[in-house]
């Protein structure tokens, strides 16, 4: 504890003798080192001597020098040779093991993983789109009946479309198989306007035809109201002069009332059926299953879903889980157990319902249509397909090739223009016109009437109005009684609108599947037709984008003389003050009318609610 002692500063008269006693501290402080240092290699000495006799001496213990006495190291060249020793170079040549490198391959570039389609999705039956050149007369068909013939060439069909050609007889084949064979699922895509209602409306009544008994045999499902009851007219044409019964079930009517089409209960058989072919909405089927007394699925035959991308991506009230168990169980009821596998349990087996599924923009992702519960699907396409597909390239759609498809560019305020010069000065006629939103549609429908006056007739069609005032305003169009009609996109989707020549996007698409339903009006049943879609710059490379993604070619651009914008200037500012004017007045007449319906019921006088004391 000599180190330690504090010597206090007294002065420089204690100078010397402070020195004097620090040094002699030092020196009894080296004194003990070495002492300690003798006795720690004394004691090292004797275990190195016993090591030498056990083990042979390394180089780092010890140096042996010529005169043949070992010589021991200090303790920091032991240290030094230690840490030499673990720190040995790696011998030369391949190692044993190898460290991987982290992130060594972020840079490199990746192989593209191809997906591989389905042998039955990757081998599609071509469909021809060309409309013009038909090579199928009506009248030497062997394979079709005599008064489906008839029917068709009272109703101006002489000859076949390519997709009716080979879908129509496809399906009648296969339901001539014997009965352990099940018929071939089918899938049909194909452009609007190509003729896939009758590919499923013949053959259907057809073999119905020859049945015996009235059942629910056949159900086709659609995604909308106005789709059903266009499908519903087609069969109830077609189904005239067979016999058989056609109900539509879409909800137009009450509930009650269509139950009462669909069955009849009798004192001797019970509930019996009173149709043999049901057109109906999704969800009007699912109310049917769960409400309807009678109503049985037991002779199902064929399942038609028109439409089916978009049943398929909005399924209301999960009506295929409904409706396959309400076959399953009807059909294990008949049954009560599981019979052994012999010849006599397959060829007496019922087969399951036929599935068609028709749509212009069907989906070929393999896990969206495994959903339906395909049975060995048969597809038939209009659109080129390889076993090799990429994710960009496994939506590829086609268009009629009797349509001539542009775009033009302008800015946001002479789109009302240019629309205008197509309308009056160009005197296009028989003009469907889409927007996005439905109060777009009637902003652009009052311009247009207050604008053209007596030169257009302008109507609009969005899901804001009611189904009468729809059917009414489609009735003045086929009538020429309305040259342009302004509507959203549920007007897009299969509606058959006669005679429409030109179709115009006031508002671009959100996406490929729309744009083919909206130039899919036009161009229908080998007629000519013509689609422009009207862009602001901006949108220009998006919608490029977009045509791409469905497998299309690069669409040319309309050239518009900028002339025109000057002519029309002075006319529009006009117009737009007298629309505002008009939308202000309706806009005052609606509040006016909610306040007068409020006021009422406030005024009438309230029930007083008896009180027992």
């Amino acid at each position: 504890m000599n180190l330690f002692v504090i010597n206090r500063y007294k002065g420089t008269e204690e100078e010397v003798d402070i020195i004097d006693h620090e040094t002699k501290h030092l020196q009894e402080l080296k004194q003990r080192i070495e002492q300690r240092k003798k006795a720690n290699a004394s004691q090292k000495k004797s275990s190195d001597v016993i090591t030498l006799r056990e083990q042979p001496v390394t180089s780092s213990e010890a140096e042996i020098k010529n005169d043949g006495i070992v010589h021991e190291t200090n303790e920091n060249e032991k240290l030094t040779a230690d840490a030499e020793k673990s720190h040995v170079k790696p011998k030369k040549g391949k190692p044993d093991f190898e460290f991987k490198v982290l992130g060594n391959g972020d840079f490199e570039k990746k192989t593209k993983v191809h997906r591989i389609l389905p042998y039955w999705l990757s081998h599609a039956d071509g469909v021809s789109t060309s409309l013009q050149n038909l090579s199928c007369p009506v009248e030497n068909l062997p394979w079709l009946h005599t008064i489906l013939k008839n029917t068709l060439l009272s109703e101006g069909v002489t000859q076949l479309f390519p997709v009716q050609e080979k879908v129509i007889p496809f399906i009648l084949d296969e339901h001539k198989l014997p009965g352990p064979m099940w018929p071939h699922d089918v899938c049909v895509s194909a452009p609007t306007g190509s003729g896939k209602t009758l590919s499923f409306v013949l053959p259907i009544i057809q073999i119905l035809m020859n049945e015996v008994g009235r059942h629910i045999r056949a159900l086709v499902v659609l995604p909308v109201q106005e789709l059903a009851a266009q499908v519903s007219k087609v069969f109830r044409k077609y189904c005239a002069k067979t016999g058989l019964n056609v109900a539509l079930l879409s909800g137009s009517t009450p509930l009650q009332q269509e139950q009462q089409q669909i069955v009849k209960y009798t004192e001797s058989a019970g509930w019996i059926s009173e149709v043999d072919i049901i057109v109906c909405t999704a969800g009007r089927l699912v109310e049917h299953i769960q409400n309807t007394e009678g109503f049985s699925l037991k002779y199902l035959k064929f399942l038609v879903i028109d439409e089916a991308d978009r049943i398929m991506d909005h399924i209301q009230n999960d009506w295929l889980y409904h409706m396959d168990k309400c076959v399953k169980l009807e059909n294990e009821l008949m049954t009560g157990k599981v019979p052994n596998l012999s010849w006599n349990c397959l060829s007496t087996q019922k087969a399951p319902p036929h599935k068609l599924l028709f749509s212009a923009t069907l989906s070929q992702d393999p896990e969206k249509l495994e959903q339906w519960g395909l049975f060995q699907p048969k597809l038939f396409s209009a659109a080129p397909i390889n076993e090799f597909e990429d994710e960009d390239s496994i939506r590829k759609y086609t268009t009629p090739a009797e349509l001539k498809e542009q775009f033009v560019t302008c800015s946001a305020e002479e789109k009302p223009l240019i629309l205008y010069h197509f309308l009056v000065e160009q005197n296009w006629d028989k003009v469907l016109c889409f927007t996005n939103a439905a109060q777009s549609a009637h902003r652009l429908a009052v311009l247009l009437n207050v604008w053209g006056q007596e030169k257009l007739k302008v109507a609009e069609l969005s899901a804001a109005l009611d189904r009468t005032t729809r059917e009414s305003v489609l009735k003045k169009f086929t009538q020429s009684e309305i040259n342009v009609l302004i509507g959203t996109d549920a007007l897009a989707r299969g509606i058959d609108i006669p005679d429409c020549n030109y179709v115009i996007s006031y508002d671009p698409p959100k996406n490929i599947k729309t744009y083919i339903h909206r130039v899919g009006r036009t161009g229908r049943a080998g007629r000519t037709g013509h689609a422009v879609t009207i862009l602001v710059q901006n949108q220009v490379s998006l919608f490029k984008e977009l045509i791409q993604s469905g497998g299309k070619s690069e669409l040319p651009q309309l050239e518009v003389n900028t002339e025109i914008f000057k002519r029309l200037s002075h006319e529009y500012e006009a117009a737009i003050k007298e629309t505002k004017n008009q939308i202000y007045t309706e806009i005052n007449s609606k509040v006016q009318k909610s306040i007068e319906l409020k006021r009422r019921g406030r005024s009438k006088p309230q029930k007083r609610k008896l009180t027992s004391n």
